[in-house]
């Protein structure tokens, strides 16, 4: 189990025997110090419990070990209500009676002797919901990456990046849905009254994914449709359909192509398909169709690479409606 892992289930320095929670800490060290905690016909959530009481006591009592603990805390807070590690949305009565709405974030400080964590708001009135969310997130994201320089194990440093990268994603998917002037799906999320903080975790990461999947599809081709070169009206295509891919090939940039939006269609109900070189393949019973309605068949995409394969195989024999063709060619 991972540093993370047991980050999130908060069993840190705790071991489970047959009757019993164990605390250990330092092992083959002079500071190696145990200490167990028996069922003893109880339940073991309740060692379990005393257990983790006993081994917060010690840290408090020997801050000197903390560098042996996970150095940043993956887990939600337990006031947390946004989803987001770190960042939460505030009120505060000001004297004049008005509420001063803010987004803020709070970081625990990369020396493990301090107990004061920085902390950081950014007023909607004065930014805006997704501009002051998109401050907070950053800052956030700075004061996270300071413990690079304090990280003494490998899976430290994983899991500092893999917080900072989804602090990025988030900055990214805010930054577009301000430049367009639209509203944020991932705001949306964040304030839904409905969704506990877990669920919203869970549903930003779909949505990061999303966002991520068609930022770098879009970034391999330039913003530029693979068959036309068009920088406009150009979306990110699923080479296996979402429906049908695994979690992972659903964010998998290989498993995407840049097209505008009328190749993205005949593409998605199988009119048309690629070969391996780029080559646009043809459900000849449509051709004449797709045609009329402005597809340039005789060309051929670029930008492929071995990593499409496996898909554009997949798109050939699963969903291109000329596949009989192909075969009997």
């Amino acid at each position: 189990m991972t540093s993370a892992e047991k980050e999130q289930l908060d069993i840190q320095y705790l071991y489970r025997t047959e009757n019993a929670w164990q605390f250990r800490v330092g092992e083959r060290t002079p500071d190696y110090h145990t200490k167990s905690f028996a069922d003893a016909g109880r339940h073991s959530d309740v060692s379990l419990q005393e257990a983790r009481e006993y081994r917060n006591n010690f840290f408090e009592k020997n801050p000197h070990l903390w560098p042996s603990r996970p150095i940043l805390r993956r887990q939600l807070q337990k006031n947390n209500r946004t989803g987001i590690m770190g960042v939460n949305y505030a009120e505060t009565r000001l004297p004049s009676g008005t509420i001063h709405r803010s987004w803020q974030m709070t970081c625990p400080h990369p020396t493990h002797g301090s107990k004061k964590p920085r902390t950081a708001a950014y007023s909607i009135v004065k930014h805006g919901d997704a501009r002051a969310l998109m401050m907070a997130v950053q800052a956030r994201r700075d004061a996270t990456l300071e413990f690079e320089a304090v990280a003494q194990s490998d899976e430290d440093h994983q899991d500092i990046q893999s917080l900072v990268g989804e602090y990025d994603d988030i900055i990214a998917e805010l930054r577009e849905s301000i430049e367009k002037g639209s509203e944020s799906p991932l705001l949306a999320i964040i304030q839904e009254a409905r969704l506990d903080a877990t669920s919203k975790r869970s549903e930003i990461s779909v949505r990061l994914g999303q966002h991520r999947f068609r930022r770098l599809v879009l970034e391999r081709w330039q913003g530029r449709c693979a068959a036309t070169g068009a920088d406009i009206l150009v979306t990110a295509a699923h080479i296996k359909p979402w429906q049908i891919a695994s979690n992972f090939d659903r964010i998998n940039p290989d498993n995407g192509i840049a097209l505008s939006l009328l190749y993205h269609r005949a593409f998605d109900l199988g009119y048309i398909s690629f070969a391996d070189a780029g080559t646009i393949l043809v459900y000849e019973a449509y051709r004449e169709r797709l045609l009329q309605v402005g597809l340039n068949l005789s060309g051929k995409i670029s930008g492929l690479t071995e990593d499409h394969r496996p898909f554009l195989e997949h798109h050939r024999k699963q969903i291109f409606q000329g596949a009989k063709q192909l075969a009997a060619s």
